[in-house]
């Protein structure tokens, strides 16, 4: 099987296309070592990378990728698998002309069954049928059945390693009537020695031949070397773990008539594998003759073939073909007496079973630990249907006490000591039971634990990175953001526009916990969504997002229609960061400003419409802009448009912006609600302090107003100095 593989920025500059690469912001991993390449690979490198670097259309850019996974192989090839991934996700949410679309989802398909395949090959079971069911779900959207197939084909082999046999046959059965529709005889072949195999390994060996010669007759026909050799070699195996099924008088019976017809098609198998220059194979076919040999004591044909074996296992470095050769050798020195040879094919026999043993190790460690996955559930299941059936007896038990009580003398005395005795023993049951249901919810904890984790690890990739904070903000602010569970309703988020505009938003979503954090990640998409519009005004994305979030959540199954949706600050800083604007929903907007002690208004409070200014003694003017009055999702004025307010800053300015979560916290001596009102004293009591320790001063007075009570709900606090 091919692999595929990832080309990075290294390769490019190698074939003098780096600055191609460099212009298209594509940043590769490195994975490909040039210098084990061929010539012919090296080409086909350089003319993929060309059209790649020139291409014009997303189908061009994924085929030019695609040709070269399907040409060349290397030992990291899986990490491209999610960089096309993400690739072509992205390219998905464009506006695409149907074939270009389909043709990404088929190409999308793909990347998700070879991450099932990765998955697979490590072990996880479960992630192995998430991302094969995915693929699948796709292929069938796009009615793509050659993709169909392969999908159901590798969910088979998930179960049939599993040892879910009913679930594999379903599979492969469903994939093999979707190659028979399609006429892939190639498919078809292979299809039905998996099923083969099934049946082979559960000794049915009526069933396992029937499909092994279907399979052969195919192969036959479409004159696939390969295939026939290997379907010859699958019937020789039947016939000699099992024998000749048509022989019915006695096992033994079946067996001696199995030997000479597991020779035939072995020696079938040898001379195709000969003819096709198959050296893995011969070695392989070799062996198994030399087995049969072997097992009916002629021990100088066997030593003929097995040596063979090893010489040519050597010489293409099989370790596995290496293992089962000298194994067999040193079976045949020991038969003959011969202690030197004996002991070499023993040394060598240990030497390659422990390399192939040491690869193995974490790979089972692994299907291990998923095969327990797989079956936890069901243990589950036993462990309440043995609680079950302890009530059961015990109630089985009260009923004799009370039958027998009427007894007298020894008779009560006797069965009173059988009652006691029961109990003890029904006691130690439910005991058990206890221990093992106590165990069994640790792990379901666990479990629950570990998604509540990856689920914030989920929404922390959708918030505002300090990355992309840095690089507008140069460092002048700090985000207090402290959830009241793992994840949050509460969410901050940033986007970079054109001519160096900067978008931030703090924001609250409807309910906290997880319900909070699937509605904060709906609400960034729907912001997301409404930049992606070509919107560049807080008002106007505010307004679009509101309508995103209503038809989204209008078949919520509720009478109304769902009313969930945020309150939400959104700010646009210009390039120069000389000019604010910003539309509010719920959440409140203050600037701290340095006057000097200087008279900016007549008095020391002064209102305009939603605009209160505020003067303070110790030189700094406040200015807060209240928010309109409803929220970014359905509501009794979900027409009326969002306020855009606009101010010119100045160097200093301080602009604060924050969830409800702060002001709405009980606690001080007198179990109150903190209110805005102490934390705009806060802010002009730290306005002058460096961005970091204002953080730690909102986190140090949140903390000592809290206490011991507690907290209410997420917090979200965000400062920027101008």
């Amino acid at each position: 099987m091919k692999k595929i593989l990832i080309i990075s920025l290294m390769f490019a500059s190698y074939f003098g296309f780096a600055q191609k690469f460099a212009d298209k912001n594509f940043y590769l991993i490195d994975s490909l070592d040039l210098t084990k390449l061929a010539q012919e690979e090296k080409l086909l490198l350089d003319s993929c990378l060309k059209i790649y670097s020139n291409a014009k259309h997303d189908t061009d850019m994924v085929n030019a990728l695609s040709a070269i996974c399907e040409n060349m192989m290397d030992e990291s090839w899986h990490k491209y698998q999610y960089f096309q991934y993400k690739l072509i996700e992205k390219k998905l949410t464009n506006n695409q002309s149907p074939i270009v679309t389909k043709a990404l989802r088929n190409a999308l398909a793909a990347a998700l069954n070879n991450i099932g395949f990765i998955y697979d090959s490590k072990g996880d079971i479960p992630k192995a049928l998430e991302y094969y069911h995915k693929s699948l779900k796709i292929q069938e959207e796009i009615g793509y059945k050659p993709g169909i197939a392969a999908s159901l084909n590798n969910i088979g082999n998930i179960y049939d390693k599993q040892g879910d046999i009913s679930m594999a046959l379903e599979y492969f059965h469903k994939s093999l009537k979707m190659l028979e529709d399609i006429g892939n005889k190639q498919g078809i072949a292979l299809c039905l020695i998996n099923i083969g195999a099934i049946y082979d390994n559960q000794a049915n060996t009526q069933k396992a031949l029937e499909y092994y010669h279907k399979s052969l007759k195919i192969q036959e026909e479409i004159g696939d070397k390969q295939g026939i050799a290997t379907s010859l070699n699958n019937i020789g195996s039947v016939f000699s773990k099992y024998g000749d099924p048509s022989v019915t008088t006695s096992k033994n019976d079946a067996l001696i008539a199995g030997i000479p017809k597991a020779l035939d098609y072995y020696h079938q198998s040898l001379k195709i594998r000969e003819e096709i220059g198959d050296k893995n194979g011969i070695a392989y076919s070799l062996n198994n003759i030399a087995v049969i040999f072997y097992n009916q004591k002629q021990y100088p044909k066997a030593l003929e073939y097995a040596q063979k074996s090893l010489v040519l296992s050597q010489e293409i470095g099989s370790p596995r073909n290496i293992r089962n050769a000298a194994k067999l050798l040193f079976q045949i020195y020991e038969k003959q007496g011969k202690g030197m040879p004996a002991l070499q094919m023993h040394q060598l026999f240990i030497s390659m079973r422990d390399s192939i043993n040491n690869e193995g190790t974490k790979k089972a460690s692994a299907q291990q630990q998923a095969k327990y996955e797989y079956e936890k559930q069901k243990a589950i299941d036993d462990a309440q249907h043995e609680k079950q059936m302890g009530i059961e007896k015990e109630a089985k038990a009260k009923q004799k006490v009370i039958t027998y009580s009427i007894g007298v003398g020894l008779v009560l005395l006797a069965l009173f000591l059988v009652f006691v005795f029961n109990r003890l023993q029904i006691t130690r049951k439910q005991k058990n039971i206890i221990t093992e249901q106590k165990h069994l919810v640790e792990e379901k904890h666990k479990e629950i634990t570990d998604s509540i984790n990856y689920a914030e690890r989920l929404q922390r990739s959708l918030m505002a990175n300090h990355l992309t904070l840095d690089e507008f903000l140069q460092q002048n602010y700090f985000v207090y953001f402290n959830p009241k569970e793992k994840v949050s309703g509460d969410f901050y988020w940033a986007k970079k526009m054109q001519n160096n505009q900067f978008l931030l938003a703090c924001a609250d979503s409807t309910g906290h916990g997880v319900p909070g954090a699937i509605m904060s990640m709906m609400n960034m998409n729907s912001l997301k969504e409404s930049v992606s519009a070509g919107l560049t005004e807080p008002d106007a994305i505010l307004n679009n997002t509101r309508k995103i979030i209503i038809e989204t959540l209008k078949n919520d199954g509720s009478q109304e229609g769902g009313k969930d949706g945020m309150d939400c600050a959104l700010l646009k800083f210009n390039a120069e960061k000389t000019k604010l604007s910003f539309a509010v929903a719920n959440n409140p907007v203050f600037i701290v400003r340095k006057v000097n002690n200087e008279l900016v208004i007549g008095n020391s409070k002064k209102e305009e419409s939603n605009i209160t200014y505020s003067q303070m003694p110790n030189g700094y003017l406040l200015i807060e802009i209240k928010p309109d009055k409803m929220p970014v999702g359905k509501h009794d004025n979900d027409n009326v448009p969002f306020t855009l307010h606009s101010f010119d800053l100045q160097n200093g300015d301080v602009v604060y912006t924050l969830t409800d979560g702060m002001p709405d916290q009980f606690g001080g001596e007198n179990g109150k609600k903190y209110m805005i009102k102490n934390l705009k004293n806060l802010f002009l009591s730290i306005a002058d302090l460096p961005m970091q320790q204002q953080k730690e001063k909102i986190d140090e007075s949140f903390t000592n107003w809290k206490g011991t009570l507690e907290q209410v709900d997420d917090v979200c606090v965000i400062g920027v100095r101008v």
